[in-house]
């Protein structure tokens, strides 16, 4: 009976590891291949780098399909190469990419997934990185690459378990590296960072020096570092030795009796590269990455000639003592560890901006594709509000979730929100965006009927996303509706609305019945000029949302007074100031005042304090890419015609005011398609800046690159500015000047940029003056001149740059050139707090929905709540909640909070900040909590109190058990 029962154990035990698999792992203690001390020891590493998303769209890269543009069908490359690893036990392969891989798993048979879970306990398949994508390093937000890192690496936890969990950082091809990146990637877990492209004179220094592997000190708040090694050879073979059926190179021939006999040959030109590199480097071990974009897609010839390289190599120069083997890169960092005899070199700033020449600054991209960079920050916000709707109320992750955080990862990587693709590619991106936008659009509707609802009755709620360009159906073609903000921050937060509306009178009621004060304002009338805007509202009705509940809802009910005006309703007369005036033009309200010059128009004091703002652009280099000299401005590369920006050819014409109880404007027209508009809001310290632009001419065949310069000329910053690094710390940047090299600027201005996710600023130390400009996406800044920060905000070239996408940034939008519009809030206060408490507010502003009704506010009160806050109290004012999203679907939430201060930038917000558990999530009972690392793959500890204590900048992540 005995016997019986233990054979129905092992049974279950197989029917469990049948069905549940694919999370079983044992890593293989013989994963790495021995190393000798004495012998140089040369780590092949075979690899395939595939873009997700450049020349091709995604799937057009995954399936093989549109080959005229590009041969590349990474299917193919994971058959084959499975294939290989399968055959010969010693064979490596190194995998990025989840987007595809995961792609790749979801269609083979059980038997196939078996043969990959042996290779990866073999240590033969070995993933590195393991984010969904390669995602850049300057355009992209800390929030949207912590996600995008989470994704991959939950499928590669629920897919293969611990032992699958990558140790190696695979970053070979972004533009440029940044600091807030590494010290994410050593939050997360991981030993070794590998970089392939890092400014020409900066490596030129560290091979001379043998500086080429370091320890990167990431963060000063927290003490983060990692192990950081720059490839030899970008990411590529060394010269004449690549053996993919897409290269032409010799390959390699070992039978003697061959007249093509060719090994000993090209053995001992191998050997002379290995030699070479080896200088470079401090330990008794090099790698050798062996592969390109899209390669082993017949793996076969990749494996076969390197075979009989290391088989002829080791066996020739073995009294050389030159061993080759295959490796991976957590391999080789780990020998490289066990190797070193002296301390490694330290780094402690950043690795922008990237030069690969002398007039090629890859800086341009900073702004490339200005309007898709905003999208991708206002999904990155929907997205974030999405899962947090879902968390509180459905607890499981959906479809429409999963989907639409797909998209959003994919659009973090290095070629996509970067703005490096073909336009057919930014098109699919784009298209794949929306779909999470309608999405989520359904997924608001639903779960704000369920919070809200007192009756069962429902409304359709609308997400309307073109509202930046003051186009919105639901509010032109219905009265009364209602409007319903979603404030996903964690603390009570006040935002002024602005609704698209036609002519007419407006009453807008509160959660409490009261009427609040609104104001009519007429639409800018180059907003109304946008190609592509299909709107009948000629109006925008403006209110403010005072005190928004933390993660909470509040809806207002809109209507048109029958047969009387809107009670508490002002309506906006403009008033036109032709340039040039008599005098200058003083604008006051609500305790702020701007002054504007008589003759140009422009800012020039804000209060008493000398503050100018100009938009000017720089003439793009134009080249034909032959030489360097010859280089063009492009996609990728900001190469300015000539050092000082020009003003725009129109000056402004006209000012526009525009006063009100809620906001005020000041309009400053400079032509048909080009804006800028001043706003100051009541209760408000800041200036918002609100620029419309395009499209940009070119009529005479010049490409042009507009920039918005603020400059407070009594600032004495001495060259000194600061940028965040994606959208966490700041890093202090000097003119002409690298922390770690001795650098010769060729290209000074753009050689001077750097990337900007939600703020910089220039200070004065002497007298503690700071100027801080916010902006809205992802851009690139600098302060050419003293006191000034300058963002470029538009491009539109002629030209390609020769870096390989093949096409010039020349975009257009309904048969024109593409227009652009964008915000900045500018503040002079010397407080060092504001700036990041309004960076959380312009990166998480409260999410719109708008429904149609005929109840009266007073029956709609009856009917719905109007008013539901999600946490039971604000989180101190130093925290943020980072991430509240379903983990899986038995009802477990990932939360991680924030603190969103630095190390002394603040005498009391960077102190530690505590918060409770207990009781702080209206709708979650939270049974258990455990801790685990930032990107959720690894466990760290069950806590057994309600307490948390954040340090300056720390993010701890939790999983909490919740009871249904």
């Amino acid at each position: 009976m005995m016997a019986i029962m233990h054979v129905v154990t092992i049974l279950c035990l197989v029917c469990s590891w049948i069905k549940l698999g694919e999370s079983v792992c044992y890593r293989s203690p013989n994963a790495c291949p021995q190393t000798e001390k004495d012998f140089l020891n040369v780590h092949i590493v075979p690899h395939s780098h595939d873009d997700v998303g450049w020349l091709k769209t995604v799937e057009q890269y995954y399936y093989g399909t549109n080959n005229s543009i590009q041969n590349a069908a990474v299917q193919y490359t994971y058959d084959s190469v499975l294939e290989e690893l399968w055959k010969d036990s010693e064979k490596k392969f190194v995998s990025v990419e989840m987007e595809f891989f995961s792609h790749w798993w979801k269609e083979q048979t059980s038997h196939v997934k078996r043969k990959v879970h042996k290779v990866v306990e073999r240590g033969q398949l070995e993933f590195v990185g393991g984010g969904w994508c390669m995602n850049d390093e300057a355009a992209a937000s800390y929030v949207d690459i912590i996600d995008q890192m989470t994704m991959g690496l939950k499928f590669l936890n629920d897919t293969f378990g611990e032992c699958a969990a990558p140790k190696a950082v695979w970053q070979i091809d972004p533009f440029g590296h940044s600091k807030e990146q590494a010290s994410i990637f050593a939050q997360m877990g991981f030993e070794y960072l590998f970089l392939g492209r890092i400014d020409y004179q900066d490596k030129a220094l560290r091979m001379s020096n043998g500086e080429m592997e370091m320890m990167w000190d990431a963060s000063e708040s927290l003490g983060t570092e990692i192990f950081t090694g720059v490839l030899y050879n970008t990411y590529g073979p060394p010269p004449g030795f690549c053996f993919d059926v897409l290269c032409g190179d010799e390959t390699i021939v070992d039978d003697p009796d061959s007249p093509m006999f060719n090994i000993d040959r090209r053995s001992k030109q191998l050997v002379a590269y290995i030699l070479e590199q080896s200088k470079h480097y401090r330990t008794n071990n090099i790698i050798l990455t062996m592969g390109e974009d899209f390669h082993y897609q017949y793996a076969h010839a990749w494996y076969k000639n390197l075979d009989k390289l290391i088989k002829y190599i080791n066996k020739v120069y073995f009294n050389s003592q030159i061993r080759l083997f295959y490796s991976t890169p957590s391999c080789y960092g780990q020998a490289v560890k066990n190797a070193l005899v002296e301390a490694l070199p330290r780094k402690t700033d950043d690795f922008f901006p990237y030069a690969s020449d002398p007039h090629a600054y890859w800086t341009g991209y900073f702004t490339s594709r200005p309007t898709f960079k905003g999208l991708v920050r206002q999904t990155s916000n929907l997205l974030q509000a999405c899962k947090q709707i879902q968390a509180v109320t459905v607890r499981r992750r959906s479809n429409v979730l999963n989907q639409f955080q797909r998209s959003q990862a994919i659009a973090q990587h290095h070629d996509a929100v970067t703005g490096t693709a073909k336009q057919h590619v930014n098109n699919d991106y784009i298209v794949r965006l929306d779909q999470g936008i309608r999405g989520c659009s359904g997924v608001f509707s639903e779960s704000f009927n369920h919070l809200l609802s007192l009756n069962g009755s429902t409304l359709n709620q609308e997400y309307c996303a073109m509202l930046n360009i003051s186009q919105c159906q639901t509010t032109e073609q219905n009265s009364p509706f209602i409007v319903t903000l979603y404030n996903p921050l964690a603390f009570r937060s006040s935002h002024t609305v602005r609704i698209p509306v036609t002519d007419g009178s407006y009453a807008v009621t509160d959660h409490e019945g009261r009427l609040v004060a609104s104001q009519m304002v007429p639409i800018a009338e180059a907003v109304l000029l946008l190609p592509g805007r299909n709107s009948n509202a000629t109006n925008e009705l403006i209110f403010r949302a005072e005190d928004l509940p933390p993660l909470g809802l509040r809806s207002y009910h809109v209507k048109t007074p029958e047969g009387k005006p809107g009670k508490r309703m002002l309506r906006s007369r403009p008033r036109t100031i032709q340039l040039p005036n008599k005098e200058d033009i003083l604008v006051s309200a609500y305790g702020l005042s701007l002054k504007f010059d008589r003759q140009t128009g422009h800012l020039v004091q804000i209060g008493n304090e000398s503050v100018q703002q100009q938009l000017l652009f720089y003439p793009a280099m134009a080249g034909n890419n032959s030489r360097f000299e010859f280089r063009a401005s492009g996609a990728y590369i900001f190469r300015p015609n000539g050092t000082d920006a020009l003003p725009l050819e129109q000056p402004a014409t006209k000012l526009t005011t525009i006063f009100g109880p809620v906001i005020t404007e000041i309009r400053q027209q400079i032509n048909t398609n080009t804006m800028q508009i001043f706003r100051l809001h009541r209760d408000e310290s800041f200036i918002e800046l609100d620029w419309i632009l395009g499209p940009i001419p070119i009529e005479d065949g010049i490409g042009k690159e507009y920039i918005s310069r603020f400059t407070a000329p009594e600032i004495r910053n001495n060259g000194t500015f600061f940028t965040d690094s994606n959208g966490r710390e700041m890093l202090q940047r000097q003119l002409n000047h690298r922390l770690t090299y001795k650098v010769n600027v060729t290209e000074p201005t753009a050689g001077n940029f750097y990337p900007v996710n939600s703020f910089a600023y220039v200070e004065d130390k002497s007298t503690r003056s700071r100027m801080t400009v916010l902006n809205d996406r992802a851009q690139g800044v600098s302060s050419l001149l003293p006191g000034s920060l300058e963002f470029m905000i538009h491009r539109r070239l002629l030209h390609d740059d020769a870096f390989g996408v093949g096409e010039a940034l020349n975009e257009t939008a309904y048969g024109v050139g593409l227009a652009a519009r964008g915000s900045h809030w500018l503040g002079v206060e010397n407080s060092r707090s504001v700036a990041r408490f309004l960076a959380q507010r312009m990166a998480r502003s409260p999410i719109l929905t708008f429904s149609p009704t005929t109840l009266s506010a007073e029956e709609f009160r009856k009917s719905y709540r109007m008013e539901v806050a999600l946490l039971n109290r604000d989180l101190p004012p130093n925290v943020n909640l980072l991430t509240l999203e379903p983990w899986d679907d038995q009802g477990r939430i990932l939360v991680r909070f924030e603190h969103f201060f630095g190390v002394g930038e603040d005498e009391t917000f960077s102190q530690p900040a505590s918060i409770s558990l207990k009781g702080l999530f209206a709708t979650l009972n939270i049974r258990t909590v455990e801790e685990v690392n930032l990107s959720s793959n690894r466990p760290i500890k069950i806590l057994d109190t309600d307490e948390l204590v954040l340090k300056p900048m720390e993010i701890r992540t939790l999983i909490l058990s919740t009871q249904q």
